[in-house]
């Protein structure tokens, strides 16, 4: 090979090594941005923490026993959610180990694009026996609606399950991110302002069929996937783990979803309720 020609091909070499750690810095770009867009929940920004208020709760005060939260400083009740994904629960043996309340999956929106409504194949064997071992009920709809119609919807569809049944909790709007591979579920793309238009909507829904409505969601989308100031007229449930208290001010606090409790063999989602 001649020198002329060495020079050529190890320029070639160079060009595609450019070329190559190009590509990686930009595959590495998209990855972080699609993290950051779905899944990422850091500290809030100042202006988060001026604009939601923190909870007022001690959180040296909050304890476990008998695998649920407790909290050490006022009078509180502690409870599960659950759904068709918990089957076989002793739930005399739940009330036994000191749960005071169950919050069901009334049902769910699909993810495709039809939407269609379901019913949680478990909510009528969970709310009758949660019921009977003398739980306190509540329920929770998860939404995947993305027009304030089919929120109305989902309310009414709710109505339809329950048949009359009174409820001793509200029945909940879950707002959160689908399991949809890349964010692709209905609802994942909706705009804050759209999102809380839906929240409200089902809520005014609910209160029109005599239930107390609620808005279930994480800290990170409280603080950036709705208007929070908006939904403060409702109950609020938050979910937000590994931390010694919920970090916004909340009427339930979803602390785990490790709970192991007496009376199930796998884990369980504990909160704490300090509405009674």
């Amino acid at each position: 090979m001649t020198k002329k020609n060495r020079k050529h091909s190890a320029g070639i070499v160079l060009r595609d090594i450019l070329l190559a750690l190009l590509l990686v810095a930009v595959v590495a770009a998209s990855a972080i941005l699609v993290y950051r867009r779905f899944f990422e929940s850091g500290p809030a920004t100042p202006d988060e923490k001026r604009n939601i208020a923190m909870n007022h709760y001690d959180a040296d005060s909050f304890y476990e026993e008998n695998g649920m939260l407790r909290y050490a400083k006022s009078a509180h009740l502690t409870g599960v959610d659950v759904s068709e994904h918990q089957e076989k629960i002793d739930w005399a043996a739940v009330r036994a180990a000191g749960v005071d309340f169950a919050i069901l999956r009334i049902g769910y929106r699909g993810y495709g694009a039809s939407g269609t409504l379901v019913k949680d194949p478990m909510f009528e064997e969970h709310f009758t026996n949660a019921r009977n071992a003398g739980l306190k009920v509540g329920v929770y709809f998860f939404t995947q609606a993305v027009t304030e119609d089919e929120a109305r919807e989902e309310a009414q569809g709710c109505n339809w399950a329950l048949n009359g049944r009174k409820l001793d909790y509200p029945i909940y709007y879950d707002t959160e991110a689908s399991t949809s591979p890349n964010g692709t579920g209905r609802a994942d793309g909706l705009g804050k302002e759209d999102r809380t238009k839906c929240a409200i909507a089902f809520c005014e829904e609910v209160k029109s069929l005599g239930y107390k409505p609620g808005v279930y969601a994480s800290t990170t989308w409280f603080r950036k996937r709705v208007d929070l100031d908006a939904l403060r007229k409702y109950t609020i449930w938050n979910a937000h783990y590994g931390v010694s208290s919920s970090p916004i001010d909340c009427d339930m606090w979803q602390g785990t979803e490790k709970a192991r409790i007496n009376g199930y063999s796998g884990e369980l989602d504990a909160n704490i309720s300090y509405m009674g």
